[in-house]
This record gives structure tokens, C-alpha cells and sequence, in this order.
């Protein structure tokens, strides 16, 4: 008996290898198309909010307000309502007197004026001293204290000066603080023994008046 020897399938002859690689290459094509033939739904992510930052304007601090003029007459200092007292007036008597000496003809003689017409009244009165616009004939500036310089203390005193008929201080007063005691007190002291001042007048005569005078403490 004869035995025929096997023939190679026809399926052996088939590479594996290229058989797999065209399978991808199809399946890669098919794939894209699909993804063409599809409608496209895909939208673009919508923009981010755009944050706005607000700046504010930085502007200059507003400058301080000027310091008031010191004021006519701050403080009201009591006084003592005096009543005049009335001058008597000389009485003249006019009555004439009756001559009794005899007449004697031996002519005549004139009479001389009498000069004597009393003492001379003056009524001029000041009144009481009242605050008034003085001008500085001698105002050397108070010396700024040591202990003040080292704190740093600033600030303006107002005082009330009380001036006599020729032009001295007899009366200084704080009529407003500086906020410092050293600062007040080297002013008032400066004033009352260094400062002369332009005596008020009233009717051509020099009265006793008050004045304010500011004294500024400014560091450099």
C-alpha cells in the first residue's frame, strides 16, 4: 500500500504578522471615518470671567484747617460795675454885694478880673480796660524749653495781656493752651518781663488795654 504525502494548507502560507498589521490599518481608517461622518458637538470651553481690579484712588490728606484768629474777647472777666461819683460844682454866687464904702469924687478907677475860677475839674475817664489791637515795640521770642525739645512738644498759646498807660505788661493770662505746660509758662514768663508793647489811646491819651498775643512752638 502506497501512502501519498501531505500537501501544505493553503492557509499556512498566510503571514500572521501582516495579516494583524492590515487588520489595525482597517480598523484606524474605519475608526476616522466614523469620527468624520459624526456630527460635532464639541464647543470651545466659554472664556474664563475677566477678573476686574479696582484701584482706588490715593489722594492727598485734606491739610489741616488754619488756626481761627484769636477771638475779640474769649473770656469774660468780671468786673465791678462802679458808680461815678458826681464833682461838685462850685456854686458862684452872683448876688451882688453892696458897696459901703463912701463915694468920693476923686474920679475913677477900673476894676481888675479876678483869675481866681477854681480848680480845674477833668473829666476824661478810661473806663475799664478792654481788648484791643496792640502793636509790639519790643517782642523777643521765648527761648523753647529743653525738656520740650526732647519730647517732641509743639503747639500755639494765646495770651491775654493786661497793658498798661506806658506800654508794660502788668497782667498775663492763658487765654488758650498749647496743650504743654513747659510751652505755656515759657510764654506767659517771656511776655511779662521782656515784651513792651504800643500803649491804646482814647481822646489823644494813652489808656491801659488788653491784648492776645499768639506765641507759636514750631520743631524744625
Amino acid at each position: 500500500m502506497v501512502r501519498s504525502l501531505p500537501h501544505p494548507s493553503a492557509f499556512a502560507q498566510i503571514d500572521a504578522k501582516r495579516i494583524a498589521g492590515n487588520t489595525v490599518v482597517v480598523l484606524v481608517h474605519a475608526l476616522a471615518f466614523a469620527l468624520l461622518m459624526a456630527p460635532s458637538t464639541w464647543e470651545p470651553p466659554a472664556p474664563a470671567p475677566r477678573l476686574e481690579v479696582v484701584v482706588p484712588l490715593v489722594t492727598d490728606p485734606a491739610p489741616p484747617p488754619p488756626i481761627p484768629p484769636p477771638p475779640a474777647d474769649p473770656i469774660r472777666v468780671p468786673r465791678e460795675t462802679r458808680t461815678p461819683t458826681p464833682i461838685p460844682t462850685p456854686r458862684v454866687d452872683n448876688t451882688p454885694v453892696a458897696d459901703t464904702a463912701p463915694v468920693l469924687d476923686a474920679g475913677t478907677e477900673a476894676a481888675l478880673p479876678s483869675d481866681d475860677a477854681g480848680p480845674v475839674v477833668d473829666t476824661f475817664d478810661p473806663g475799664q480796660p478792654q481788648v484791643e489791637t496792640l502793636a509790639y515795640d519790643v517782642s523777643p521770642a521765648p527761648r523753647y524749653p529743653r525738656q520740650a525739645l526732647r519730647s517732641g512738644a509743639e503747639g500755639t498759646v494765646v495770651l491775654k495781656v493786661l497793658v498798661d498807660e506806658q506800654g508794660r505788661p502788668q497782667q498775663v493770662v492763658i487765654e488758650r493752651s498749647s496743650g504743654h505746660r513747659l510751652l505755656d509758662q515759657a510764654a506767659r514768663d517771656q511776655v511779662l518781663a521782656k515784651w513792651r508793647f504800643h500803649p491804646a489811646t482814647r481822646q489823644g491819651r494813652a489808656i491801659a488795654a488788653y491784648a492776645l498775643v499768639p506765641i507759636a512752638f514750631d520743631l524744625p
